[in-house]
């Protein structure tokens, strides 16, 4: 009973061992059919420029290779061949699936090349084409012109990355080369910190957004750079800058910083005039007792400097009080007009001086994608300082 026992279980673990290689075989399998055949047709040249069509399509095939989830056939089959053997000068769609099914692939890469002028001085013309064998349809295309002079397969690979790039529908991004003078610059993107140049003031950005994007190189003891720079879908742009040093004397002083500081003091200086002529105005004045009697005898509402003006004698001659009056008068509405020019003054004063100021401070990051701002308002019935900022 024992032993029957032990067989049992023994068939069992068996069965499950088998089981479990039999499920683990099965889940492989779909990783392993999930690779694309792939064949890049010999690229076709009209004009006879075979040479270079050979080197295009030499890169072409090196660079699909690299590609993740594409199994790259080795077989050297050129787009004239298959075009001739199935009768299709024009590969069209139904042409190219005939292609694809004679050749058992899945995608197939293909396209021509042509002079762009018949004279002496052309580029060449490379149209080329993803063909999807599933879909029968053209999945991606590429369309580029290359400089005679440059059709060497080793001028030919930064070309084909970018072809392959495209015709495998990879992300549509560019990369961006720095060269400074400086080694360990620090190299800003659109405001974000990507790196620092190497030992040669080198630095590589990959994956950078395409359009127009903005580089900023910082280092210490130098003036940081700024520029825009246009960067296309699997290209690669290049900045190229001499970044000057900042002077080493330690009595210098920032220009910004001495303007910025300067205007602050100006701005301390008006303020106080301001405040002097307000209060001279509504206190000193406004608590003579000329104005303090005139204002008592006044009907509410009235203007006692406008009142004190009809208190004349037969002669048109003012009294002694209320010529005492309208002095205090004229002086208070003189006053009332400095108290303005000096507001206005003082606001725009430290605007301008702290605006100044943070630059001289902040160096180069006040250029990145903060900012600060203080912005003078003035009106008629004063004057205000709103300060903005964005980080």
């Amino acid at each position: 009973m024992a032993a029957t026992s032990m067989k049992w279980q023994r068939s069992i673990t068996m069965r499950g061992l088998i089981a479990l290689a039999a499920l683990s075989a099965g889940l492989s399998v779909p990783a392993l059919a999930s690779a694309q055949n792939v064949i890049v047709l010999g690229v076709r040249s009209l004009d006879g420029d075979d040479d270079f069509a050979r080197n295009l399509t030499g890169g072409l095939r090196h660079a699909a290779a690299q590609v993740d989830g594409w199994e790259v056939s080795d077989r050297e089959v050129t787009l004239a061949q298959m075009a001739l053997a199935h009768g299709c000068d024009d590969p069209n769609p139904g042409c190219m699936a005939e292609i694809a099914d004679s050749l058992s692939a899945e995608r197939v890469i293909y396209g021509d090349v042509r002079r762009t002028s018949a004279g002496e001085r052309f580029d060449f013309s490379v149209n080329l084409h993803l063909f999807n064998g599933d879909s029968d349809t053209i999945e991606h295309s590429v369309a580029d012109t290359i400089p005679a002079v440059r059709s060497d397969i080793d001028d030919l690979r930064g070309h084909v990355r970018r072809y392959i790039a495209a015709l495998s529908g990879a992300p549509r991004v560019g990369s961006l080369r720095i060269a400074v003078n400086v080694p360990g610059a620090e190299v800003f993107v659109d405001g974000e910190s990507v790196g620092r140049t190497d030992a040669e003031g080198t630095l590589l950005v990959e994956n950078v957004e395409t359009g127009n994007r903005s580089v900023r190189v910082a280092a210490a003891g130098h003036q940081g750079i700024r520029s825009t720079i246009a960067v296309e879908a699997y290209g690669e742009a290049s900045f190229d800058a001499e970044l000057d040093q900042t002077s080493s004397g330690g009595g210098d002083v920032p220009t910004d910083l001495l303007l910025g500081s300067g205007l602050l003091v100006l701005a301390g200086g008006l303020t106080a005039a301001w405040i002097y002529s307000w209060y001279h105005v509504t206190v000193d004045i406004q608590n003579d007792d000329l104005v303090v009697m005139a204002r008592e005898n006044a009907f509410r509402g009235e203007d006692i400097c406008e009142k004190n003006i009809i208190g004349r004698d037969a002669m048109g001659r003012l009294s002694v009080a209320n010529e005492d009056l309208h002095g205090l008068c004229r002086e208070a509405g003189t006053y009332e007009i400095l108290e303005f020019v000096f507001g206005i003054s003082a606001a725009a004063a430290a605007g301008v001086g702290a605006y100044f100021l943070v630059q001289a401070l902040m160096g180069d990051d006040a250029q990145g994608d903060s900012a600060f701002m203080l912005i003078p308002s003035i009106t008629p019935d004063g004057a205000s300082l709103t300060a903005r900022g964005s980080f």
